[in-house]
C-alpha cells in the first residue's frame, strides 16, 4: 500500500515539470540561443586574438620561399620560433605545413613540366627540411611519383627526369621509402630498354644467340618493349638457322670442332629434333674424338719423345690454325724455364719445334721444325726427307756416286768435320740446318757431311776441315 502511494506521488511530480517547462519553451530556447551566441562570440574573439593570428606570418613565410628567398626564409622562421608562445608557433606550423605542402606539389609538376630547374626545386625542399616543425603531406607527392612511373613508362619523360624527380623528392623529409616502389619501378623499366638496345645491336651483327638472351630479360611490364622484343626474338630465331649451320661448317674446316659444336647448341632449343643439326652434331662429336690433344696428352706425348719424365715438366696449349690446319700450341716448361715451344698436329700426332735465327731449343725429337716472322706469319721447314732429296739432287747432279745418306742429329756429325770451323758457320746463321751424312767409297769408309738450310734450302759442304757453299 506504501509503494503504490510512493510510485502515485512520483508521478504527480513529473506531470508537474513537464506543464511547467511547456508553459515556459519560448524563455528557455531564448536564453539557449543568447547563450550560443555568446559562447561564438568568445571563440572569435579568442582566436583573433594576437596571440593566435598567424595567417599574415604564414603567408609571409610562404612567399619568402616561393620567391626563392631561401636564406631570409629560414632567418624568418628562426625569429619567430624566437617570438611566438609555444601554442602561437604550433599553430603557426600546422598552417605553414599545409601551404608548403602545396607549395611543394605544384614545384614538383612544374619541375617535371620544365618550368622549374632541379637547383631551385632541390633548393626548395632543403630549405623545408630545414624548418624543424614543418611537415609535409606527402600523399599529394606520391600521387604525382605514381603520374612520373606512368610518363616515363609511356615515353612522355626521360629517364634523367624521372630519376631525377624522384632523387630530389626522396631528400624531402618525412618520405621516408615511400617513394622506393616508384623508383625501383622505373629503374626496372630502364634497365629493361637497355638490355632491349643491346639484343638490338647484337641482332644486328648477326649475334643471334646473344640477341635472344637480352630479349629474353625485357620485362612484361614494360609492355611496349615487352612486345617489340618478343617479335625480334622470333626473326632472330628464323635468321639464325642458316647462319649458325654454315657458321659451325666454316669452324669445322678450320679444325675448331667445339666452336662448331657451339653454334649447333645455340640452335637446338630452338630446332628440337633437326635432322641436319643432329647430323653435323655427330660428326664434329667424332672429329673431337680424333683430333682433340689436352694438356696432358701434349705433356706425355713431348715426355715420351724427350725422355724426361713428366713429373719434371708442365704445359700450357691452346688450339691454333695454320694454313687451314688445326695445331696445337704448346709452351713446355722445365725448370721454371721454357724447355720449348712446339705445334702439335692432332691427328699424326707430329711436333714440329720452334727453330729460327733468334732463338733455338736444340730439339732433337721433333718432326719438323718451324718460325715466325716479323709480320707474325707461320713458316714451316723443309722436312728431313726434302733435305736429303736436296743433296741426293745436288750429287747427282753432278753425277757423284754414294752409297747412302742420312739426315742425323748436330751431335752425331761433329766429329767428321772441323767442329771450330762448324760452331762458326752455325753461329754465323743460328743453327738453322739439317745436318746430311753421306757415306761413299767401298765399304762406306768415306762419309761427307752436308749442310742444308731448313727455310731457305741453302747448301753446304764440309769437306777437308773447310766448310763451302755450293
Amino acid at each position: 500500500m506504501n509503494l503504490k502511494k510512493g510510485f502515485d506521488t512520483l508521478k504527480n511530480q513529473i506531470e508537474y515539470l513537464i506543464d511547467n517547462i511547456k508553459d515556459n519553451k519560448k524563455y528557455l530556447v531564448s536564453l539557449s540561443l543568447s547563450l550560443v551566441a555568446f559562447l561564438i562570440l568568445l571563440v572569435v574573439l579568442f582566436f583573433s586574438n594576437g596571440d593566435f593570428s598567424v595567417s599574415k606570418e604564414v603567408n609571409t613565410l610562404v612567399d619568402s620561399i616561393s620567391s626563392r628567398r631561401y636564406t631570409e626564409a629560414y632567418q624568418y622562421y628562426e625569429n619567430l620560433e624566437k617570438e611566438f608562445s609555444a601554442s602561437k608557433m604550433n599553430k603557426f606550423n600546422k598552417s605553414a605545413s599545409n601551404k608548403l605542402s602545396s607549395l611543394v606539389a605544384n614545384s614538383g609538376d612544374k619541375y617535371i613540366s620544365g618550368e622549374m630547374s632541379r637547383e631551385q626545386y632541390l633548393g626548395l625542399i632543403n630549405t623545408i627540411n630545414a624548418l624543424d616543425h614543418i611537415e609535409i603531406d606527402v600523399n599529394q607527392l606520391l600521387d604525382i611519383s605514381s603520374r612520373v612511373e606512368e610518363m616515363y613508362i609511356d615515353e612522355n619523360i626521360s629517364y634523367e627526369k624521372a630519376s631525377s624527380y624522384m632523387e630530389v623528392t626522396t631528400s624531402l623529409k618525412g618520405i621516408y621509402q615511400d617513394l622506393d616502389e616508384y623508383k625501383n619501378n622505373i629503374e626496372t623499366i630502364c634497365q629493361s630498354r637497355k638490355v632491349y638496345q643491346e639484343g638490338s645491336k647484337f641482332q644486328q651483327i648477326k649475334k643471334y644467340k646473344e640477341a635472344i638472351d637480352k630479349y629474353d630479360k625485357v620485362v612484361k611490364e614494360d609492355k611496349k618493349y615487352y612486345s617489340l622484343a618478343q617479335n625480334k626474338k622470333q626473326e632472330c630465331i628464323k635468321a639464325m638457322y642458316d647462319y649458325y649451320i654454315s657458321q659451325s661448317k666454316n669452324s669445322s674446316k678450320k679444325g675448331n670442332y667445339e666452336e662448331a659444336l657451339v653454334y649447333l647448341t645455340y640452335l637446338k632449343p630452338y630446332y628440337p629434333n633437326d635432322e641436319k643439326i643432329e647430323e653435323l652434331e655427330d660428326e664434329y662429336k667424332e672429329k673431337i674424338s680424333v683430333y682433340t690433344l689436352t694438356s696432358d696428352d701434349i705433356l706425355n706425348l713431348i715426355s715420351k719423345r724427350s725422355k724426361i719424365d713428366s713429373s719434371e715438366l708442365s704445359v700450357i696449349s691452346y688450339q691454333q690454325t695454320i694454313g687451314g690446319t688445326l695445331y696445337y700450341y704448346a709452351e713446355v716448361v722445365r725448370d721454371n724455364k721454357i724447355y720449348n715451344e712446339v705445334l702439335v698436329e692432332p691427328k699424326e700426332k707430329k711436333i714440329y719445334s720452334y727453330k729460327s735465327e733468334k732463338v733455338d731449343y736444340d730439339c732433337e725429337y721433333s718432326d719438323g721444325y718451324y718460325k715466325v716472322d716479323e709480320d707474325g706469319k707461320y713458316i714451316f721447314a723443309i722436312t728431313s726427307k726434302d733435305a736429303a732429296s736436296i743433296v741426293r739432287d745436288r750429287l747427282s747432279s753432278k753425277k757423284e756416286e754414294f752409297n747412302d745418306l742420312e739426315v742425323k742429329f748436330k751431335s752425331d756429325i761433329e766429329k767428321y768435320v772441323n767442329k771450330e770451323q762448324l760452331n762458326k758457320l752455325v753461329e754465323k746463321n743460328n743453327n738453322i740446318y739439317y745436318y746430311v751424312l753421306v757415306k761413299k767409297g767401298w765399304f762406306s769408309l768415306t762419309k761427307e757431311v752436308y749442310l742444308v738450310n731448313m727455310y731457305n734450302k741453302t747448301v753446304y759442304k764440309c769437306v777437308d776441315d773447310k766448310i763451302s757453299k755450293i
